[in-house]
């Protein structure tokens, strides 16, 4: 299913392809992603989402298709810091994957 992460603020814009069946996220290339990421005690993902970036990642927008195993990991490369992606990947028509999931 086609879902959008969108972040007004820190201009980031990502169009992603969630498979209910298998959890797994796509984000699509072209996605612009945040110009930070959060390095903090806490977060433990920001050396994961700057290996990421460094491959997939020029002048801040996706160069090729990415595949994540969950929506959040998803979410947590586009905006760089921990997102829960059930909630920030959104239809179209602005439902959370958490609502079409049920949870």
């Amino acid at each position: 299913m086609k879902v959008i992460l969108e972040r007004k603020r820190s201009g980031v814009y990502a169009i992603g392809e969630f498979d209910p069946v298998s959890k797994t996220m796509v984000v699509k290339q072209g996605a612009t992603v945040s110009s930070d990421i959060h390095y903090t005690e806490k977060f433990r993902g920001a050396r994961t989402i700057e290996e990421f970036r460094n491959k997939y990642v020029v002048d801040g927008k996706t160069v090729m298709d990415v595949s994540f195993r969950s929506a959040s990991t998803a979410a947590n490369f586009v905006t760089g810091g921990s997102t829960n992606g059930l909630v920030a990947w959104k239809t179209e028509d602005g439902k959370p994957i958490r609502e079409i999931l049920g949870k």
